[in-house]
């Protein structure tokens, strides 16, 4: 300020020393240089919008700041660079206030340009400052009387301020909307908020009566009202509203939500049931709200098994109606799996697949319901479709090698794997060492032991909370009767992390076993048998040794017995059941 002063000073002087013509010619050139750039601005700026609607972004922001350095009396090029400012301060309060003042000049500048102020006014909404909205919208409804979107925006600032003269104002500028709209429920909507605010519940209900008047045929309106008299606890009021809307309109599906929901909040389960299948069964309830309801609807009832032919009723029902709609398998599956109908999920996500093939998960979980069916024959061929769809996916590649795996095609599996490693980010270590671990369990089975420690070493290393790696290699290192003390530790970690885990209770039993600490092995193999429902052939080998070791011969005849007739071909099982005694091999 002070070398303005100074500046203004010597100016004034000047005209003591030089002729007046002089100065005079000096301001003439001074004004059309200003001119001149004032024109050059408004190209630049003209420019700039044209790379802003090229998505220029870049080139869209440097012009802007040209456009501003040539003319910053131009308020117009100011709130497009303040915009751009406060869009991408994010953090930096500075260039927040500097391009909010920027957008607030033009406003006081320009009140009437529409657009600005429009946007100005919706920017002091979202930010909360309700002073300068409401000053911002009062403006433009006195410059633009005719922009309903205008009287609705001055309206909502009107009731936002919680100001009793203002919210009479707000239900004031809601009446003269419905002078030009007539009654409708957004309208109706907002003014019964105006006088929820106000605590005037007699206006509310009057409202709500004055809308059945203009339309007393409307399903709509008999729903709305409904949900009104709903919310203010009067239940007889709101079913009375509910069932005009099905008797104006039998087909109108919204009217049967509306009605579901109301016998839901009064526990009528009877009534709730009823509605739900009338709900779904209209054609003009939309998608989504037909899947809101019977999600909430299988929530609540799919545990008990007698309410499963009804359910599998409503999704025939939806899958009749829209036939195409992924989201309706989607949620039949989920509904499936829940149930444990692993077969009928799969043939769901079959449908969903054939419809949007291009989601990866989609494919994942098919492999993985037909594994758990044990179908891994399906699993490879869902996998080396999904493959075609998706064939830089390393998981898709990981779940396809092992079940290449579980069909002993292990050179297929190490191919799958090698992919899904090459495929596989680098960074990510946990998924790295999944494919290590696997690559590892393939090895394993070929008989390649060294090479399959070698990855499991691997598997570790890259993330040494893979349990399933650390319980693997334990296990192994154990049936091969090396370096027990690692594969004990080993397996204690597994057992911090899962205690109640039936595998890894096995493996610790086992290792126990091979250290010939037989008492310790019964201990774990015991804990392991009691945490699994359908214990393996495996576990009841490992059992029938551990007793016999433990002078328990009769127990271990019955665990071996058990085992050979989930493995009736096991030579090894067939001696200890024939001899009733222990053999090595």
């Amino acid at each position: 300020m002070k070398h303005y002063f100074r500046n203004l000073f010597f100016g004034f002087a000047g005209l003591a020393v030089f002729c007046l013509p002089v100065a005079g010619h000096s301001a003439r050139k001074s004004e059309a240089g200003a001119m001149a750039d004032s024109r050059k601005a408004d190209y630049v700026f003209m420019e700039a919008m044209r790379q802003h609607a090229l998505e220029n972004e870049d080139a869209y922001y440097e012009l802007l700041g040209r456009a501003y350095e040539l003319d910053t009396t131009n308020s117009e090029v100011a709130f497009y660079r303040g915009y751009y400012d406060l869009m991408v301060s994010r953090e930096d309060s500075a260039t927040f206030e500097k391009g909010y003042a920027m957008m607030k000049r033009h406003f006081d500048e320009k009140p009437d340009d529409f657009y600005c102020s429009f946007v100005y006014g919706s920017i002091n909404d979202q930010l909360g400052e309700r002073d300068e909205a409401l000053r911002v919208w009062t403006s433009l409804d006195r410059a633009f009387p005719t922009k309903t979107e205008v009287a609705f925006k001055l309206a909502e600032a009107l009731a936002s301020s919680q100001d009793s003269a203002n919210v009479a104002k707000s239900i004031d500028v809601y009446e003269r909307i419905e002078k030009s709209q007539g009654k409708n429920i957004p309208v109706s909507t907002r003014k019964i908020r105006a006088y929820f605010i106000s605590q005037d519940t007699a206006s509310i209900f009057n409202e709500v009566q004055e809308l059945i008047k203009s339309s007393p045929r409307s399903p709509e309106n008999s729903v709305f009202a409904g949900d009104i008299y709903a919310m203010f606890s009067e239940p007889d009021s709101a079913l009375y509203y509910y069932n005009r809307a099905c008797e104006i309109d039998p087909t109108f599906g919204l009217a049967y939500y509306s009605r579901a929901n109301y016998y839901k909040s009064i526990d009528d389960s009877v009534g709730y049931d009823r509605e739900v299948f009338q709900a779904l069964k209209q054609e003009s309830l939309e998608l989504d709200t037909k899947l809101e309801l019977l999600t909430g609807y299988i929530r609540a009832l799919y545990e008990d098994p007698a309410q499963q032919p009804r359910i599998q009723e409503l999704f025939a029902t939806l899958i009749e109606q829209h036939p195409h709609e992924v989201a309706i398998h989607d949620l039949y599956c989920s509904y499936l799996i829940a149930i444990s109908d692993y077969a009928g999920a799969a043939e769901q996500m079959s449908y969903a697949l054939d419809v949007d093939p291009s989601v990866e998960d989609r494919w994942r979980t098919l492999m993985g319901l037909y594994i758990q069916q044990r179908d891994f024959a399906a699993a490879a061929k869902a996998g080396e479709t999904a493959l075609k769809y998706h064939p830089e996916s390393p998981m898709i590649n990981l779940v396809l090698g092992t079940v290449y795996s579980q069909m002993k095609e292990y050179d297929k599996a190490l191919g799958a794997l090698d992919r899904s490693l090459a495929l596989t980010d680098p960074y990510n270590q946990e998924e790295l060492s999944s494919v290590y671990s696997t690559i590892g369990d393939i090895h394993y089975a070929k008989g390649d032991t060294d090479e399959a420690f070698d990855y499991y070493n691997k598997a570790i290393e890259a993330n040494p909370q893979n349990m399933l790696a650390l319980n693997n290699c334990a296990y192994y290192l154990a049936v091969e009767g090396r370096d027990l003390d690692r594969a004990e530790h080993m397996s204690a970690l597994t057992l911090k992390d899962q205690p109640d885990n039936a595998t890894s209770l096995d493996t610790y039993a086992w290792i126990m076993f091979k250290k010939k600490d037989y008492v310790q092995a019964m201990v774990y193999i015991d804990k392991a048998l009691e945490n699994t429902e359908e214990p393996s052939c495996e576990l009841f080998h490992h059992a029938g040794d551990i007793y016999f070791m433990n002078a328990e011969p009769e127990a271990a005849l019955d665990f071996w017995e058990k085992a050979l007739e989930l493995e009736p071909e096991n030579e090894l099982l067939q001696k200890k059941v024939s001899h009733k005694t222990y053999f090595y091999e």
